[in-house]
């Protein structure tokens, strides 16, 4: 069941996409990396302990033990973010959350006002094999204008299409349920099935 308890009193949900397995396959790749960088640390400061400690335990076991202990942290704290990054479209606003580096994990929101354009950006190998796209969105002001993004979503295009859709409604205060539906991420055909069954 979707969380919704971010929703404001009156504001309706409209998407909620959570990124593809490309995402997943990235970061577990970049896991790879920060797994090398973290034990490179850990094994100097366990080395030098070992030196001059003499202690007869073996260096190699223990080494090979701390390796594994962090590619398995790091993997699943890799995994956590990414099950919880999010691209959510609702009636007042645009809340992207997703993680920049393991450490962080960021929460972009674009209220409707400050929206100027959607795009799609280019995919990597990755995405084209799972059949998805990063989106970026320009927001702000004509002075200050902003950019975000949101990698590898299923669907991109259509989404663009739909969040210029809302832009389209919320600039003419059309945003009840009849004029606007929830976008349905599905392939074209079985989307209007679904629309059907719905109502």
């Amino acid at each position: 069941m979707e969380d919704r308890r971010f929703l404001h009193e009156g504001e309706r949900l409209l998407a909620s996409l959570r990124p593809s397995a490309a995402n997943l396959v990235v970061d577990l790749i970049r896991g790879l990396l920060d797994t090398f960088l973290i034990s490179l640390v850990l094994l100097v400061i366990l080395t030098v302990i070992w030196w001059f400690s003499f202690a007869a335990s073996p260096l190699l076991f223990v080494m090979a033990l701390l390796v594994f202990i962090v590619l398995f942290a790091v993997s699943y704290r890799r995994w956590r973010l990414w099950l919880h990054a999010t691209f959510r479209v609702t009636t007042e606003r645009i809340l992207l959350q997703h993680h920049a580096s393991l450490f962080a994990s960021r929460l972009t929101t674009i209220k409707w006002p400050q929206y100027q354009e959607s795009f799609i950006e280019r995919p990597t190998i990755l995405d084209l094999l799972f059949r998805a796209r990063p989106i970026g969105i320009r927001y702000g002001t004509a002075d200050a204008q902003l950019k975000t993004s949101f990698p590898s979503l299923r669907y991109a295009t259509d989404l663009k299409h739909y969040l210029d859709k809302v832009d389209s409604a919320a600039r003419k205060g059309h945003m009840d349920e009849q004029s606007l539906r929830p976008f349905v991420a599905k392939p074209r055909g079985r989307r209007d099935a679904e629309l059907k069954i719905e109502n």
